[in-house]
């Protein structure tokens, strides 16, 4: 795009001159136009090596190699720092490094993650004024131009090509918090997985990738309709299969398989009953409680065999695979407790509090064993955990703790931002506490909380299908506001 003009008899590097190159126009040539959004050259990323970067197969320009070296050195090792996955140590890199479309997609995530990580993770929607966002549209663009050139491609490396781009696109989209795009992309990663299953069984994807899609697949039920959009008939119906899963729990890797297929099982239930009133609980009961029963079940099971693995092999794991069963124990025991209570309407039974307290317990000694966390994962992590803790917990003080425990890890986990969880927590809490007829007070530190309360409000306002979301309806729904969401929105400023 502008850099190199193949065609010509001998070639003629761009001077990176903004708009169109001087050595074109000196030489009668015809420019693609260079940049016309660059990024600042003060305050260079500390992380940019030039020297450490691969030599790649067309030309480059400053810009891009900078956000790319942010990609290589922030994004891809964040995004495997809870679990190793293949998917971000080898495949993503390497594809990166030899397809210009993915190349342009991964500097679009590498500007605009960098810009989050500034902007301590919050969800500031598409702003031109930033530099780095004008550039990703940029990078953006050219992706787009080079997948639009191979449509009619017969290569059979052209639809994981397609599908990382489309992965690429969701997450620069999460870290702007555009939902909707985001979920387009999402569903559009999701066609080719299927059509590719159903129509080219010879050609294979990698189980990674498909794995990341069908994770961010389930947890986008508590974001839009209440069920994943592909993997709605992917359920494990069988006891002995799902036992089958747990018996073989002899490494991470099978602690993680199991807890992820809880996970998936249990999340569409979730995003199910939080939003429905007591009404809808009541004349759904039997198939609900059957449900709720059923998950419970296997997950009680998980844990019996989790003690079992926990007490033969934890002591001998190193330090980071400690951390990954740690989590993974979080992210159980969180499901436990938000089943236990899903279908409750009304306030939490008191007897509950020391779960409450013992699930928070466990997270912030994970946080405190794994200092290096990332600022964007696609794992499941701690944050609906923790979520369940500051919404649920019948004792106000515990409520907050977790609310400041999410405060101290600005991140992303998918689709879920910690500064939505916080916020939200933060003006649930802040219901219950109000007393009628006395003005509010703050509860953390008043200019934290103007400023979060305002995230909230410009999110929600911003986000057409907010107030859609399962735990953010669930809230309405229990004060009887559900009607009113809207105007209800407006009186967290």
């Amino acid at each position: 795009m502008g850099a190199e003009h193949v065609g010509s008899v001998r070639h003629v590097k761009c001077d990176e001159a903004p708009g169109v190159c001087n050595n074109c126009q000196s030489t009668g040539r015809k420019c693609d136009g260079y940049d016309l959004h660059r990024l600042p050259t003060k305050r260079q990323s500390l992380t940019f090596i030039p020297n450490a970067l691969p030599h790649l197969p067309w030309t480059t320009t400053t810009d891009e190699r900078r956000c790319f070296s942010y990609f290589q050195r922030c994004s891809i090792p964040g995004l495997g720092a809870l679990f190793e996955s293949p998917l971000w140590s080898r495949i993503i890199l390497q594809i990166s490094h030899a397809d210009p479309a993915v190349y342009h997609a991964a500097n679009m995530l590498g500007a605009v993650h960098e810009d989050s990580a500034a902007n301590k993770m919050r969800l500031s929607g598409e702003n031109l004024r930033r530099a780095r966002h004008r550039f990703a549209i940029q990078q953006a663009s050219r992706a787009y131009s080079y997948l639009s050139k191979r449509q009619t491609s017969n290569d059979p490396q052209f639809r994981e090509v397609m599908l990382v781009c489309c992965l690429l696109f969701v997450m620069s989209e999460l870290l702007l918090g555009r939902y909707q795009n985001a979920f387009q992309h999402l569903h559009s990663g999701l066609h080719i997985i299927n059509e590719t299953q159903e129509h080219h069984r010879k050609l294979c994807l990698d189980d990674s990738l498909i794995r990341v899609f069908e994770r961010l697949d389930i947890e986008s039920s508590h974001f839009g309709p209440g069920t994943p959009f592909l993997f709605t008939n992917k359920k494990i119906n069988d006891d002995l299969q799902i036992l089958d899963v747990f018996s073989k729990m002899g490494n991470v890797a099978d602690v993680k398989r199991s807890v992820t297929s809880l996970l998936n099982i249990g999340i569409p239930f979730l995003a199910r009953c939080w939003p429905s009133s007591a009404a809808e609980v009541a004349a759904e009961y039997d198939e609900l409680f059957q449900k709720q029963q059923y998950i419970l079940l296997l997950n009680y099971e998980f844990q019996k065999r989790f003690s079992i693995f926990y007490f033969e092999f934890y002591s001998s794991l190193s330090r980071r695979d400690q951390g990954c069963i740690d989590v993974l124990q979080v992210q159980s025991l969180g499901q436990i407790l938000s089943l236990k209570t899903c279908l409750i309407k009304g306030p939490v039974p008191e007897s509950l509090t020391p779960e409450y307290r013992a699930l928070l317990l466990a997270v912030q000694d994970f946080m405190a064993k794994f200092p290096d966390r990332p600022t964007f994962t696609l794992d499941y992590g701690v944050l609906p955990t923790l979520w369940v803790i500051a919404s649920q917990c019948p004792d106000y003080a515990i409520r907050l703790e977790a609310i400041r425990t999410v405060q101290s890890w600005p991140h992303c986990e998918g689709i879920v931002n910690s500064n939505v969880i916080t916020s939200m927590a933060l003006n649930n809490l802040k219901a219950d506490l109000r007393i009628p007829g006395q003005p509010d007070s703050s509860i953390i530190d008043a200019e934290t909380e103007e400023e979060l309360s305002k995230f909230l409000f410009d999110m929600l306002n911003s986000t057409e299908q907010a107030k859609k979301w399962s735990f953010i309806r669930g809230h309405y729904v229990l004060r009887g506001e559900c009607h009113q969401l809207k105007f209800e929105i407006t009186k967290l400023i």
